[in-house]
């Protein structure tokens, strides 16, 4: 068996582990990241079928954080990017209704305008008000009506779960809270408002998302594919991988894997492991299409929101809206999510993609479709339900204690976006390695 030394092991090799080396290195440590794929990247990696490039999802980067923009613009170029203004819309009731929909209610038909008025709420909750759960918040912060045409069935949809049963933890930014009164006005006149933290977005001209996580990559030093992670003996400080390679870290473990996985990989057995059976997370199928054509009457839409249950998606989007080197000259792409229970079929829920892209008036028929490629996301979205704030405190804490630390929407298993798993990657390092937050790195 063959052992490699290092100051730092990182396992799993997206935005987040891939920052979380090239922090590593800035600092002079020696750091390895292993990666189980044969390319790095997660979920930001992108697929060449047929002419086409396809992506996990619709994965959009959003930029704020001066650590994110620096290591962006570091590892890419200007013309790299496309940077769009965003125009999505829900689709209900056979109308197109900008996004979001709580303050574009003039544009709904008639009747749902008039019912998610006539049950908004008499004033808003007091400050620091603390709801029982999801559904709570909708029905004090924007009135059932609302709740009932879309922000209830989108979210189960989305979720797979009932808004009974999730708690409010991962809200923050992700869901505009207008006001009672913008909301009235959206629904008097209409006039599109831009709000919300993906108002405008950053997306490859080229490649698709795998531009990002590429150029993350070629800052690493040392990265392992193929190399997945079936140990971390933690009395050891050994990690074992599957083909029989071994790393030795001093310092410590940086982890992006998903949490429950995560903690089965630790020996000896971590403390509060069968907590993990409470953790809850949905599979999500992205079924991408390439289309020989598709009606002109969406050209204008980058995605579409589907609250209805005649549609099985919750949601699709038009990759050619954000960069036209996505699909051949003359064709359409476009990528359809639908959320299900972790035994679908996959066959059936291509069908039902195709399906709802008939449904929905995108194609004329199955002829239109010319390549499918169906990527499943194993754990897609957390479901923050009444366990998972304790039981992820718990197994963090004992992770922390075995000197592992984790970064990335999978490993902290929570809600978030690109971004946030850049910054993650960067902090968790400086957290590893007890450097301040504004130092250890120019993009500190």
């Amino acid at each position: 068996m063959s052992v490699s030394d290092f100051e730092i092991v990182v396992i799993g090799g997206g935005p987040a582990g891939l920052c979380a080396a090239i922090e590593a290195q800035r600092a002079g440590r020696s750091v390895v990241v292993l990666e189980a794929d044969e390319e790095a990247g997660g979920l930001t990696r992108s697929f060449e079928q047929d002419g086409y490039t396809f992506d996990c999802s619709g994965h959009l980067l959003h930029l704020s954080h001066p650590d994110a923009v620096s290591l962006v613009e570091e590892v890419t170029t200007p013309e790299d990017w496309n940077r769009i203004p965003r125009h999505s819309v829900i689709y209900l009731g056979e109308t197109v209704i900008p996004y979001p929909f709580q303050q574009h209610l003039a544009y709904a038909p008639e009747a749902i305008r008039r019912e998610c008025v006539e049950e908004l709420p008499a004033a808003s909750p007091a400050p620091g008000t603390e709801f029982a759960n999801f559904g709570e918040w909708i029905h004090l912060n924007l009135g059932d009506g609302i709740g009932r045409n879309f922000m209830v069935p989108y979210n189960e949809k989305l979720s797979t779960a009932s808004v009974q049963e999730l708690t409010c933890d991962w809200l923050g930014r992700f869901v505009p809270q207008p006001s009672l009164e913008e909301i009235r006005d959206g629904a008097a006149e209409r006039k599109e408002v831009e709000t919300g933290y993906n108002r405008s977005f950053l997306y490859p001209s080229r490649h698709g998302i795998a531009t990002l996580s590429r150029g993350l990559a070629s800052l690493v030093d040392d990265l392992r594919t193929e190399a997945r992670v079936a140990e971390i003996d933690t009395e050891a400080k050994l990690v074992h991988c599957e083909d029989g390679s071994s790393f030795r870290y001093e310092q410590g473990v940086i982890a992006t894997a998903p949490l429950p996985q995560l903690c089965a990989m630790v020996t000896p057995t971590l403390a509060g492991l069968e907590e993990t059976a409470k953790l809850r997370a949905n599979t999500v199928t992205c079924v991408n299409v390439g289309l020989k054509e598709a009606n002109p009457e969406f050209s204008q839409y980058q995605w579409i929101y589907l609250s209805e249950p005649q549609f099985a998606a919750y949601r699709l989007g038009f990759y050619a809206r954000f960069a036209e080197t996505m699909a051949p000259p003359g064709r359409e792409s476009v990528y359809v999510e639908i959320a299900h229970d972790h035994d679908a079929d996959e066959d059936r829920v291509v069908a039902s993609a195709i399906a709802d892209l008939l449904r929905l008036g995108v194609i004329e028929s199955e002829d239109a479709v010319e390549t499918v490629l169906p990527v499943r996301i194993e754990g897609a979205y957390v479901i923050h339900d009444r366990h998972t704030a304790p039981t992820r405190a718990l197994l963090h804490e004992a992770l922390a204690e075995r000197g592992i630390l984790t970064a990335g929407r999978y490993a902290t298993w929570e809600y978030s976006a690109m971004e946030d798993a850049i910054v993650q990657g960067l902090t968790t390092t400086r957290q590893l390695l007890g450097t301040p937050a504004e130092a250890g790195s120019p993009h500190g």
